[in-house]
């Protein structure tokens, strides 16, 4: 018979300290290969990822290109605009009141407001038929007074269109400063020619914005006529002002074919080719251009490999670690998350509260310019989109500075404030707005209405001021009335601006004033 051991014998005690051993191993060669999986991973997922974003940033290079072109193509074109409101108020403030010699203490005046409220212009000059400088903002006009060689005078001399005129970069005789010159045609009633309209741009306006562009030597920013005359280039180099890159691939090839694009080409003395992007301005004569060099466009990549290295070898370091601390961490990360939800909630209660009081008039009730001319632009592109009328209604108090100096500024705050329930009191529509434009004007946005809705609500405005029945000693009806402009149209695309709408409607204000007040006109 075959002989058993008892157990707890050695035979039993060899067999399992072979299997605490093995699974010792086991759990060992487990943690091990882990770790070692797990560093593995690391390099292969950070290996593929600098290979992936090494050629997307190749392609993120136009992406940028692009983006930088469009910043400046929108900072050029607001200058533009900006400059091109300023020039058709003061044009047509001058076609209203002429150029007479007693006219032009007001105008400069105005020039000199309008200059110093606008940092980028560096003057704004008024010319007679001859060239003659008639009105500027500096304080006195220059020795020498005959601007007739000036490019911008002769192109209106020539020309009879009333376009606005960018012309090239040129040093102002007055100040000595490059100045990019934008210009007006100014017409006698009869048509013919009557003189030239100037606001000057300084170039260091473009500089300062270039400036902050962050760029490499071999790469370059430039704003160049249709011609391809340089207008500006950064890094800044006046010698290059004024040259042409016409001649250059760039330019025959890309540019004077196209709206907008990003290639990779090369100006004729570049050294390498770049990233160029470029768009034409929507209104104006003027081309932005972008070129970055490979160098830069992959500076962001180079630094993140080195920062991915550096991070992986971190984790390697500190794995051991992570799971010690990983519970201190989330819960005092869950307090942290507590704490700032129950800030979050606080800050969106508080940023409810200051929206509300931005988009308010103080004093009024009603909404403030600030909010009119948010919504204003909405509601002009929704007309352009869908070819709706747009309806605007502009009143202002009649003889309010007098009702002030009679009654006192208390009672002239009161006024305004009955006016303003007044108009918040008015059965208006929902995308109807009603907001105070500025001291005693008022302003009511009505779109999608035609003018006999305008005029019906014009009037039911002007039915309900004169129900206050306001005493006014120093108005001829006896109380407070108002003057009220109207304006209905059809935004047209490319053509119209909300800016250029409210001038019509502020031009039937006007009328409705020249009338003798107390009555409604229509643009």
């Amino acid at each position: 018979m075959r002989k058993t051991r008892p157990f707890g014998s050695p035979r039993q005690r060899v067999r399992n300290s072979a299997v605490y051993g093995h699974q010792r191993f086991t759990l060992l060669f487990q943690l091990g290969a882990s770790a070692v999986l797990l560093i593995l991973a690391l390099i292969v997922l950070n290996s593929l990822h600098l290979w992936r974003t090494y050629h997307q940033a190749l392609a993120r290079s136009q992406t940028n290109t692009a983006n930088l072109t469009q910043a400046l193509t929108q900072h050029a074109s607001d200058t533009f605009v900006q400059a091109e409101a300023t020039l058709e108020e003061l044009a047509e403030m001058i076609h209203q009141q002429g150029m007479a010699p007693d006219k032009w203490p007001v105008l400069h005046r105005l020039f000199k407001e309008k200059t110093q409220g606008l940092q980028q212009i560096d003057a704004i000059s008024l010319y007679d038929a001859r060239g003659r400088m008639l009105v500027t903002a500096a304080d006195k006009l220059p020795s020498v007074n005959d601007f007739s060689d000036r490019d911008y005078f002769r192109y209106h001399r020539d020309h009879p269109d009333l376009t606005i005129h960018i012309g090239q970069v040129i040093r102002s005789r007055m100040t000595q400063e490059l100045i990019l010159p934008l210009s007006r045609r100014l017409d006698n009633p009869d048509g013919s020619f009557a003189g030239v309209l100037l606001e000057s741009v300084m170039i260091s306006h473009f500089r300062n914005f270039y400036t902050k562009f962050v760029i490499s030597d071999d790469s370059t920013l430039m704003m160049l006529l249709n011609n391809g005359t340089v207008l500006y280039r950064h890094p800044y180099n006046e010698k290059a002002i004024g040259t042409t890159i016409a001649d250059s691939p760039l330019y025959k090839d890309n540019i004077r074919q196209n709206q907008s694009g990003t290639v990779n080409s090369a100006l004729a003395n570049d050294p390498q080719s770049m990233v160029y992007s470029y768009e034409h301005l929507k209104q104006f004569p003027v081309i932005i251009t972008s070129g970055v060099s490979m160098d830069q466009a992959l500076a962001d990549w180079r630094h993140d490999a080195i920062s991915h290295a550096v991070m992986t070898l971190i984790f390697v370091l500190m794995i051991s670690l992570v799971c010690l601390l990983l519970m201190r961490q989330v819960r005092a990360r869950m307090r942290i998350e507590l704490e700032l939800i129950h800030a979050q909630q606080e800050l969106r209660k508080l940023n409810r509260s200051l929206e509300k009081l931005a988009r308010s008039d103080g004093l009024t009730g009603l909404y403030n310019r600030r909010h009119f001319d948010l919504v204003f632009k909405n509601e002009f592109n929704r007309a352009i989109e869908l070819r709706r009328p747009l309806g605007l209604i502009l009143l202002d108090i009649d003889f309010f500075k007098q009702y002030n100096d009679i009654y006192g500024h208390v009672a002239g705050d009161e006024c305004l404030r009955l006016i303003g329930n007044t108009l918040r009191a008015l059965p208006l529509r929902q995308r109807d707005l009603a907001a105070r434009y500025g001291g005693e004007e008022f302003i009511v946005l009505l779109p999608e209405t035609d003018k006999t809705g305008a005029l019906a609500v014009a009037r039911r405005i002007q039915d309900k001021i004169g129900q206050l029945e306001i005493q006014h000693r120093g108005s001829p009806v006896g109380s407070i009335s108002a003057s009220i402009g109207i304006y209905v149209g059809l935004p047209i695309s490319e053509v119209d601006t909300p800016s250029k709408l409210v001038v019509r409607v502020d031009a039937a204000l006007y009328e409705a004033k020249r009338l003798g007040r107390n009555r409604i006109c229509e643009a």
